[in-house]
Parts: C-alpha cells; sequence; structure tokens
C-alpha cells in the first residue's frame, strides 16, 4: 500500500499555490491600474452597503483571527499569534469605525462625526500594517502560549478603545479632514495618508523578505497588495461611494478572505492527512504484519461480533483453528527468512478457500491460524479444511523434515455450534483446539472434527441439530 499520501507533514507552499497567487497578484494589480483614472468617477449610495460590508469585515477576521491563535497555540509559535492578533484588530476597529459612519448602522453617526470614521479609518490600515510589521519581523523560534493571545487580545481592545476616543472625543485636536466638503484631505495633510499608505507598502515589503516557506505567508502578502490597493484607491477617489472607494471596500475586504481561504485549505488538507493516517493505523492494528491477514486483536473482536450475532439469530458459527506441521524443523532447516514465506504462502491459500464477505482468516500466532465462519455448521467448516489441505499439496512447498510427504502441511480442528444464552467464544475455541490436537496426535496433515463433549453444557453442537 503507498501511503506516502497520507504522512502529515508541514507542508511548505506548493508551485500550484505560487503560481495561483501570481494570478490573484496580477488581476489586482490590473484592475487597480484599470479603476484608478474612474476612481474619482461618482455613483450612486447603495442603501446599507456600509452595514453589509462592515459585518462582513467582522465575521470574517474574526474567524482568521480564531483559526491563527489556535494554530499559534497548537504549533507553539508566537509568529502566528501575532498573524492573529493582526486580523483581530480590524475586527474590533471596525465597530467604532461603524458607529460612526453615517449609513453604517444608522442614518448619523452613532458616535463622533463623518470625521471620526475617517480618523478611524486611518487607524485602521496603520495599525493593520504595523502588526503585520511586527509579525514579519518577529522570530519564528519565540514560543506562543495562552498568556500571549489573551496579552494579545487585550491589547488591541485597550488600543481600539484608547483610538476612538482620540477619533471622538479629541476630534477637535486632529486636523480638518473635509475642509472642501468632499475630499478626505487636502494638500495641508496629505502627510497623513502617505503615512498610511507608506506603512502598508513597507509591511508588503517585510513580508515578502520572509525567509521561512509556508502558505500563509504567501497569501498574507497576497492580502498586502490588496490592503495597498485599497488605500490607494480610496484616498485616490477621494469621496465616498466614488466608485474608487467601492472598489477599494470589495479589496478590503479580499485582504483578509485571501488568508482566511487559505487557511481553510490548510485544515481541509490536513482533515485529508489525518483521516488518511488514521485508516492506515486502524489497519495496522487490525493487520497482521507479516501476512496481511487479521491480527488477534481483530480475531477476537470479530469473534464476539459473529458469536452475538449467531446467537440472535439462533444460526451456526464454525471456527478452524490451524498449525503448520513440523515448523520449528522447517525453520531450523531453511532458516526464519523461509519460514516467513513460508507463512506468507499459508495464508494466500487460506485466503483462497474463503468466498463470503463474512468469513474472516487471521494469525493466531506464531504458526498458528484462526478462521471464523459465520452462518456454517460443521460439514461447511471441514470442507473449507480439506479444500485448504489440497490447496496446499498442490502448491508442494518444500519441507525435508516433513517425512513422508516432505512438503508443508498442515493440522486442522473444527468446531461448530449455536450460540446458547449461557455460552461463550471461549467454549467454541477450545473446542476447536481439542481438535487441532487430536489431528496433531492422529497423525497431522488432516482435518478432526470436535466432539459432543469437547462442548461446553451452555451449547448446543452444530453437527447434532443437522
Amino acid at each position: 500500500m503507498d501511503q506516502e499520501p497520507y504522512l502529515i507533514k508541514d507542508a511548505g507552499v506548493s508551485p500550484r499555490q505560487i503560481r495561483m497567487a501570481r494570478v490573484v497578484i496580477a488581476v489586482l494589480l490590473l484592475s487597480a491600474a484599470i479603476a484608478t483614472p474612474l476612481a474619482t468617477t461618482p455613483l450612486l449610495p447603495i442603501p446599507g452597503y456600509m452595514s453589509a460590508f462592515g459585518i462582513a469585515m467582522i465575521v470574517v477576521n474574526i474567524i482568521l483571527a480564531s483559526l491563527l491563535f489556535a494554530q499559534g497555540l497548537i504549533e507553539g509559535k508566537e509568529r502566528t499569534i501575532r498573524l492573529g492578533t493582526a486580523y483581530f484588530f480590524v475586527t474590533v476597529i471596525f465597530v467604532p469605525l461603524i458607529a460612526a459612519f453615517p449609513g453604517g448602522l444608522m442614518e448619523a453617526s452613532i458616535i463622533g462625526s463623518t470625521s471620526s470614521a475617517v480618523w478611524l479609518w486611518c487607524c485602521w490600515h496603520t495599525g493593520f500594517g504595523l502588526l503585520i510589521i511586527r509579525y514579519a519581523t518577529s522570530s519564528v523560534e519565540v514560543a506562543g502560549t495562552t498568556a500571549s493571545v489573551r496579552k494579545s487580545i487585550v491589547a488591541c481592545v485597550v488600543v481600539v478603545v484608547l483610538l476612538t476616543l482620540a477619533a471622538t472625543l479629541g476630534l477637535p485636536y486632529l486636523p480638518e479632514v473635509f475642509r472642501n466638503g468632499r475630499n478626505f484631505f487636502d494638500d495641508s495633510t496629505m502627510l497623513v495618508p502617505a503615512l498610511v499608505f507608506g506603512v502598508n507598502v513597507i509591511a508588503l515589503l517585510c513580508v515578502m523578505r520572509m525567509r521561512e516557506e509556508k502558505p500563509e505567508q504567501l497569501w498574507v502578502m497576497v492580502g498586502m497588495f490588496a490592503a495597498c490597493i485599497d488605500v490607494w484607491l480610496t484616498l485616490y477617489g477621494g469621496a465616498r461611494f466614488s466608485l474608487g472607494w467601492y472598489f477599494a471596500k470589495m479589496t478590503s475586504l479580499f485582504t483578509s478572505l485571501a488568508v482566511l481561504i487559505s487557511q481553510l485549505y490548510g485544515i481541509t488538507r490536513l482533515y485529508h492527512s489525518i483521516a488518511g493516517a488514521n485508516k492506515i493505523l486502524m489497519t495496522q492494528a487490525n493487520q497482521d504484519g507479516l501476512t496481511a491477514l487479521s491480527n488477534r486483536r481483530c480475531f477476537d473482536q470479530v469473534l464476539e461480533i459473529e458469536w452475538n450475532r449467531a446467537r440472535r439469530d439462533k444460526r451456526s458459527l464454525a471456527l478452524l483453528m490451524i498449525d503448520v506441521d513440523h515448523f520449528k524443523k522447517y525453520n531450523d532447516c531453511y532458516g526464519h527468512l523461509a519460514g516467513d514465506d513460508c507463512l506468507r504462502q499459508i495464508a494466500q491459500q487460506l485466503l483462497r478457500v474463503i468466498n463470503r464477505p463474512g468469513d474472516v482468516a487471521a494469525r493466531y500466532g506464531g504458526e498458528e491460524f484462526v478462521v471464523i465462519l459465520p452462518n456454517t455448521d460443521t460439514a461447511g467448516a471441514r470442507l473449507v479444511g480439506e479444500r485448504l489441505l489440497v490447496n496446499l499439496t498442490a502448491a508442494s512447498i518444500p519441507h525435508a523434515h516433513n517425512q513422508p510427504l516432505c512438503h508443508v502441511t498442515l493440522s486442522i480442528g473444527v468446531s461448530a455450534m449455536v450460540p446458547g444464552p449461557g455460552g461463550s467464544t471461549t467454549a467454541l475455541a477450545l473446542a476447536a483446539d481439542k481438535a487441532l490436537y487430536e489431528a496433531k496426535e492422529s497423525g497431522r496433515n488432516q482435518v478432526c472434527i470436535a466432539r459432543h463433549e469437547s462442548f461446553a453444557s451452555a451449547v448446543t453442537p452444530a453437527f447434532l441439530m443437522s
């Protein structure tokens, strides 16, 4: 079995993701180039647009921040927690931003004024850019802790509260935003938008210079391209409800969506890997490594299940216990590697004589095998055993010390019974084991049926009922 696809690794950036990221960046840049000359074109206000946009930003960023916080804690990486902090900051600052925007939640601003929304917008993009710079320049060696997540959350809330107070109560001390009644900033205050745009460009460059290649870094870089375009078109458009303003809002959402989609894709791949690994582990836990038959653990479980089913349906359950004749002499003569190959060949012959889906062949231990045959009486079980002997004789595996036949042979004990109310699987197994012992005592290379007195008194022999 090819197990490679199910290995759980810390996957790097695949060439496919790099190609996809390049295409997305090219589309973003081309769209920005087309939109820039038309950015100042006024469009009609869309009722509820800012409310829907704000709610979408809050939901997307809180989900993304939660995923990154969880990933940082699981991997023990402070850098990932710091990335989650950047998106959590966006979540928190959007609450006062929507409240200050006229038409965001109500017709008029709930807190501050129209200028407050502009300043909070500046705080949003500046703070986010600075946090991305902090993420990109942090050491990968620093361990992430629950306390770190707690401090990040508290710090974000405190900073946003202070910024909100500055943009509302402190508005008289800030530069005038709408001096001409329309544009966000004029020539006298261009230092503010230049600072906002500059911080985002620096953040983009810092992410591009990160050495460790991981999918989240690739898509954070894509998101920062979108963030720079967002700032550029918002400032170039110059007014609310312009084409540039609408386009900028879409790129704002894409800034977070790009990283969120990459996280969800990574989780899906991880789930696929875990599911595959779990399947392999379950197979290994129930399969004998040498013969690929079921192992003793699986045999015990299946026998119990089939016993209960047979008791409920009042049907016969048969068991074959099989032992390789003179196997110690075979190992002494041919070596243990040849002995392992012999057991594998016997297992293949065993699988050829059981055809029903419910039949189970298992390696019981050493050179012993067992077969569970549901809904089978003594005659049917004996027929399976005899077919196995015939097939093995035809295979003619050499065994010089198994005189007089000089090939590998088997001794097989068979028991079958309809489980009674007080019976147990032990009675069935003991009866088959005694029959196996009798087969060996009687000369080997034969099938021996369990006698009536071998069964526990709580059960009824199947062959007496037939």
